[in-house]
């Protein structure tokens, strides 16, 4: 049975149910189908967007429908993978569970978009939540108070993307938003936010990086002002040592100017090393990776997950160096953080080879720099982090403010 047919059959059977006897749900199914089974050509995307669409209607939390306190978290309209997006996912477990302290229905929804995408489950990593759209909120008649965490990338024309409707809603309510400033080099100028702080009462901001946690950056926004950075539970994944390490070296998707340069000069010096860039896969097929490689690069960010994992795991990361994500300039000093892109394709293969033939020195690499991730991060903490937010308790506020 072909994909197509598959995902038509679905639609079919979740579309029945407007049927309110057998003999209508058994016409809807018939006339679906049949209108169909001759057009293999059919768009299976626009497909999956309705059955996802009926799917959300049909299971739309009754406690979110009645809530008079509602926490929306919004996330891409796509079903994608991302730092950013398992974080919010996250952010959205530990919320629930902390229902007891500060009262909100919490839910995940897809961001307003023009093109209507949206989707219901995430199926890149494990996790137990339902996605809605963010139109299901017309719905919620009795919220009174809404907390919206808006992703830093959506906040410039997130007023812009909202229907008539969706605005008149958001302006009938006390609303508070929060930015989630996961990505200082997504954050649009301060400028940019004037929409959304005249629809909302108050605008504040998470920031996930210690590096730009500040009081320049509350000033610069003009808003208070909390730390939140993403924890990765990993205890599911056992890490492994030296000893175990595969002759396989994992790096990002990212594009940077070096990139290419420094996987020619790899491929070249380095023959008996596979080579995987990190594409279109689950979690756990990420973490079955990290764990079993014996290095990995970041050409991201730098002090993000394609070194914190492969690192926690057992083994070592490279990166180069900048202030926008690391958290101090001392990470310069270790040997597999370089300070520019020219000196990770200059030295980087000597350093895997040093590394590589001495057991010692690597196993004191890798217990020096999760040293690190230990010191900067613990599950206590974040809960804590999580905590406040929900509270609304901010750490720094604009100067005069």
């Amino acid at each position: 049975m072909s994909l197509s047919l598959k995902v038509r059959k679905i639609y079919a059977n979740v579309a029945a149910f407007r049927g309110r006897t057998k003999f209508e749900r058994r016409q809807i199914r018939r006339r679906i189908m049949g209108a169909t089974r001759e057009d293999d050509s059919v768009d299976t995307h626009h497909t999956n967007i309705e059955v996802n669409k009926l799917i959300q209607q049909h299971t739309f939390p009754a406690e979110v429908k009645s809530a008079k306190r509602l926490l929306v978290l919004l996330v891409p309209e796509h079903n994608a993978m991302s730092g950013g997006i398992f974080s919010i996912f996250s952010i959205a477990d530990q919320l629930r569970r902390l229902k007891r302290f500060h009262g909100y229905e919490v839910v995940l929804m897809t961001r307003p978009n023009g093109e209507g995408e949206t989707y219901f489950r995430n199926t890149n990593f494990r996790n137990p939540e339902n996605v809605y759209r963010f139109s299901q909120l017309l719905q919620c008649t009795d919220v009174e108070e809404l907390y919206l965490q808006i992703p830093e990338y959506a906040t410039a024309h997130f007023c812009d993307d909202l229907s008539r409707q969706e605005l008149a809603y958001l302006s009938g309510r006390t609303v508070f938003v929060n930015i989630l400033n996961q990505n200082i080099q997504l954050m649009p100028e301060a400028a940019q936010l004037s929409p959304l702080k005249n629809l909302a009462k108050e605008v504040t901001q998470s920031v996930a990086h210690h590096a730009y946690f500040s009081q320049d950056m509350a000033n610069k926004y003009g808003i208070p002002t909390l730390l939140l950075p993403a924890y990765t539970d990993l205890s599911s994944y056992p890490g492994c040592g030296f000893a175990d390490k595969e002759k396989l070296i994992i790096y990002s998707l990212d594009k940077a100017e070096h990139k290419e340069r420094c996987l020619a000069k790899i491929a070249a010096e380095l023959p008996d090393y596979k080579l995987i860039e990190i594409k279109d896969i689950t979690f756990d097929r990420f973490m079955d990776l990290a764990t079993r490689c014996m290095f990995s690069i970041t050409f991201g960010e730098g002090f993000d997950g394609y070194l914190a994992q492969p690192t926690l795991q057992g083994g070592v990361g490279f990166a180069v160096y900048n202030d926008d994500f690391f958290p101090s300039p001392h990470f310069k000093d270790y040997e597999n953080i370089f300070g520019s892109g020219e000196e990770m394709v200059n030295r980087i293969c000597d350093v895997m080879r040093k590394l590589a033939g001495n057991q010692a020195a690597y196993t004191d690499l890798n217990k020096r720099f999760a040293a690190e991730y230990d010191s900067l991060y613990s599950f206590g903490d974040y809960v804590e982090r999580v905590k406040k937010l929900s509270l609304r308790e901010f750490e720094l506020f604009p100067s005069g403010g």
